[in-house]
């Protein structure tokens, strides 16, 4: 298991009613305040609208750009959490910051006992938990490969996957030499939940894959713009919305 990492509190999530930590309420809105004035009428999000804002709830993603987790948690409407690699939590101040803004840290490439244990709380706790169902930034001509990481946390948890896609970010955000970003578009699909069964990890996570591809536009869905093959035995539903008892509406 990883050593612990400085900064990083004891106890995780800061808090436990269901709410913003400050940091996040900051972040998020500092976020949604630049886009809009940077980018104003290319800036296009779709089907946030009716979302479920508590969980339990997988929220699953393509990963394009290092800006698509801000963006995603400043505009989903409920309180997200998010694994983040170890290495952006230096220095220790740094560290403090993530974790005031619901993130925990993840040592990529091992089997990271802590984010896993952190990850399957929070899915039972019923809250909202964002994963790049990749595994990693794609930086290539669309989706690759899915890692089994959604599919072994869906199969332990039971809980529906809303599929999330996201573009534009790794042309109109990417380093120019200069101030301003890039003329473009940013686009964000949020689709609906769905419940995803299938023999093993690696078919549930593909099947969340394709219902992310889904949402994309042909061009950005890589190895997940095919047809399913004869054998796959993965399928994914409509979820049936669970009862829970009401809480306050996260704080922005």
């Amino acid at each position: 298991m990883p050593a612990p990492v400085r900064g990083f509190p004891d106890r995780f999530p800061v808090r436990h009613d269901g709410r913003r930590p400050w940091r996040y309420r900051v972040a998020a809105g500092f976020t949604r305040l630049c886009l809009r004035l940077l980018f104003v009428h290319r800036l296009d999000l779709a089907g946030a609208k009716g979302l479920p804002a508590e969980g339990p709830l997988l929220i699953a993603s393509n990963h394009i750009s290092n800006w698509d987790p801000l963006i995603i948690g400043s505009f989903f409407p409920g309180t997200l959490f998010a694994m983040a690699k170890r290495g952006l939590f230096r220095p220790p101040p740094v560290a403090w910051l993530l974790a005031g803004c619901n993130c925990f840290p993840v040592e990529r490439g091992t089997a990271d006992r802590r984010a896993l244990r952190i990850s399957l709380d929070l899915l039972r706790d019923r809250r909202c938990l964002l994963l790049f169902v990749e595994g990693h930034r794609s930086r290539g001509r669309g989706m690759g490969p899915a890692g089994a990481g959604a599919g072994f946390l869906v199969r332990h948890t039971q809980v529906p996957a809303l599929p999330v896609a996201i573009w534009g970010t790794e042309q109109v955000l990417r380093r120019t030499g200069g101030p301003l970003p890039r003329r473009g578009h940013i686009r964000v699909r949020f689709g609906r939940p769905v419940t995803v069964s299938g023999r093993s990890d690696q078919e549930i996570a593909d099947a969340i894959a394709a219902e992310v591809a889904a949402l994309l536009p042909p061009r950005h869905r890589g190895l997940h713009g095919r047809p399913s093959g004869p054998g796959t035995a993965s399928a994914a539903t409509p979820a049936t919305p669970r009862r829970r008892p009401s809480r306050r509406s996260p704080g922005r």
